[in-house]
């Protein structure tokens, strides 16, 4: 089998599975494994972290388990060091953790707000903060960022925190990427559409007055390939991103939405005051 990523340690932050499946996290952390990478699956919940090493070892990968806070500095910064000790430094990182609050600026508290750029944007500049370092000294390093098309494309619905959030994620990477080039590091944005997970659909299950698999049809219907993707179609993205073979790929949003962020969409009628 091919592995790209052999002999590279990877870091990755919302790395846990959930009961029912794993979702974008727990899929690169297990690819990356799968092409050799010694992974350390950091999460808050380490029974999901755990979910995810023994995918990733049952996949002929190898996979350590983290127990990390991304809203506690001193957790961040451990859970780095222990991802350095297993070989001197962290050749990649993937900041996947996130949070999607719903509610515009006049429903959505001012701590909701505050949370979301805490876990979609500050739990980044944490990680960077003390992987960065490590980077710089190796004169080499991959960062995958786990964004999503919201960032860049307006929704119908009143996700102001969300959509905010990951376009400073996203801008947070391109900064980073110009200023660490010259030092041999790389840092790219995937941007996510509809993906189809198991907790997505454990989600959804009860949003729906017409019930799941209407909501799923819709879904994938809104896609321009007619399907939603998946987590391993995420997966894959991180794991090219992190490769040799994407040495000259830098400062990037790269969007894993089968077309979608292209999509023109008849305007939702305006409620008249």
């Amino acid at each position: 089998m091919n592995r790209p990523l052999q002999s590279r340690t990877a870091l990755v932050f919302g790395a846990g599975a959930a009961d029912v499946g794993p979702g974008n996290g727990a899929a690169i952390a297990i690819r990356m494994a799968q092409h050799g990478a010694l992974v350390f699956a950091a999460d808050r919940d380490p029974d999901a972290a755990r979910r995810t090493q023994r995918l990733a070892q049952e996949a002929g990968g190898r996979c350590e388990v983290i127990e990390a806070d991304v809203c506690l500095e001193s957790s961040v910064r451990d859970a780095v060091q222990c991802a350095q000790a297993a070989n001197g430094t962290v050749d990649i990182l993937v900041n996947n953790v996130g949070v999607v609050l719903h509610g515009g600026p006049e429903e959505l508290a001012v701590e909701d707000w505050d949370r979301a750029f805490a876990l979609n944007t500050r739990s980044a500049f944490l990680a960077l903060k003390h992987v960065l370092p490590l980077m710089t000294k190796a004169g080499r390093g991959a960062i995958v960022q786990v964004s999503s098309i919201a960032a860049a494309r307006a929704g119908d619905g009143a996700l102001c925190a969300y959509h905010a959030s990951k376009a400073a994620l996203n801008a947070l990477g391109m900064n980073v990427a110009m200023q660490y080039a010259a030092r041999g590091i790389r840092c790219n944005n995937i941007l996510l559409g509809l993906m189809d997970t198991a907790l997505v659909r454990q989600q959804l299950a009860v949003a729906h007055p017409h019930g799941l698999d209407h909501l799923l049809a819709t879904r994938h219907a809104t896609c321009p390939t007619g399907a939603m993707g998946s987590p391993w179609d995420a997966a894959d993205a991180a794991a090219f991103l992190a490769s040799d073979a994407a040495r000259y790929i830098n400062g990037t949003d790269i969007f894993v939405d089968g077309g979608l962020h292209n999509q023109v969409v008849p305007a939702t009628p305006r409620r008249q005051p």
